[in-house]
């Protein structure tokens, strides 16, 4: 296992910055997904690290070793890319083999790999079949066992689950994740993908423009974001904008909407939050209920519903507000129905600066 350390790292194209001052830490074994939208400079990152991108200027550590500067075969890496990249000529054993022979490893070595990671990513009766001859998931493990059979320090994935359908995706996931843990290795993943981040991943690091926006636990990115930027990008989110006050027991309450609804806050507000001023609170839509009319903390008319499997996802109306509600299917509410709105004041979030 190898621990890498991304310091300050900077990748210019002529004078657009692709990536821009990124400082990150990959620990022993540690699963890490680089989550953004299209352009955030996540798989420039990802190429820096593996070599296939020059670095403007930073420095790249392997276990606290500089190198920037290295050949890509020179970095004892993995990579696992979108289109798998397999040799339509070879079959899977060709496939897997062909590192080893490229490195110069005896036969009986090879073959004896190459029968492991087979068995590995259960392809063992697969191994005389060709690329064209499988599905696309199977060509997804033959990439992973590829990639693995040189047994590398680190693992790299860049958007590798993109070309396949939801439900072969979802399986994949818990394949690689699963294969990950046992294997052991230093891994990082690539993704536009929010189930595919925040399933899979110990940490994950969200990119927006060439930076670093947030580096933290799958659960600690979506309950407590660093910007309101992050809350939208990571799933739904409510964003209520108000004024804070506070309530007839002196807690901090959010006072928001045109009609005035006071919600009570947590204790911890971001630093210079006083009573009067302004301040915009996430609430994600499966921390709002909905209930009878006046019972909440607010009081709403809907607007939209649509089945979503085991929930009903409700836009509700409250002044000028829309709050989006992820509700169960036994709470059923018809289009144009008044309700009320009770919030979880336990996992509201106040995000950084003023509304």
């Amino acid at each position: 296992m190898t621990e890498v350390s991304i310091l300050s790292l900077v990748k210019r194209y002529g004078t657009a910055l692709a990536v821009n001052d990124v400082t990150l830490k990959v620990n022993h074994g540690e699963f890490v997904s680089l989550l953004g939208p299209s352009g955030c400079g996540k798989s420039t990152t990802l190429k820096c690290i593996a070599g296939f991108e020059t670095v403007s200027d930073g420095r790249i550590l392997f276990d606290g070793h500089d190198i920037s500067n290295r050949e890509p075969e020179d970095r004892d890496i993995g990579m696992v890319f979108q289109s798998y990249a397999l040799f339509p000529h070879m079959t899977v054993a060709g496939n897997l083999a062909f590192g080893l022979e490229m490195r110069r490893v005896a036969r009986d070595e090879i073959n004896r790999r190459v029968a492991d990671v087979m068995e590995l990513v259960q392809l063992s009766q697969y191994a005389g079949r060709y690329p064209r001859e499988l599905s696309g998931g199977q060509q997804q493990r033959v990439a992973l066992a590829r990639a693995l059979v040189i047994e590398p320090a680190i693992l790299l994935l860049d958007e590798p689950l993109a070309n396949l359908d939801a439900k072969l995706r979802d399986e994949m996931r818990t394949f690689i994740r699963d294969l990950q843990k046992r294997v052991g290795i230093t891994t990082l993943y690539v993704t536009h993908d929010q189930g595919e981040a925040m399933t899979m991943s110990d940490r994950v690091v969200v990119m927006f423009d060439g930076r670093i926006a947030q580096a933290a636990a799958p659960e600690d990115v979506y309950d407590r974001p660093a910007s309101e930027a992050v809350a939208r990008f990571v799933g739904n989110a409510n964003i209520l904008t108000g004024t804070v006050e506070a309530g007839a027991d002196g807690a901090p309450g959010l006072r928001f909407g045109s009609e005035g609804t006071l919600l009570r806050l947590p204790a911890a507000l971001p630093a210079g939050t006083a009573p009067g001023r302004g301040l915009r609170v996430m609430a994600r839509p499966e921390q709002v209920r909905l209930t009878a009319p006046g019972a909440g903390d607010a009081t709403g008319t809907v607007v939209s519903h649509y089945f979503n499997g085991g929930f009903i996802d409700y836009r509700v109306r409250v002044g000028a507000d829309e709050i989006m509600v992820h509700a169960p299917t036994a709470d059923r509410f018809a289009d144009g129905a008044a309700v009320g709105l009770a919030f979880d004041a336990g996992r509201l979030w106040p995000l950084e600066g003023a509304a």
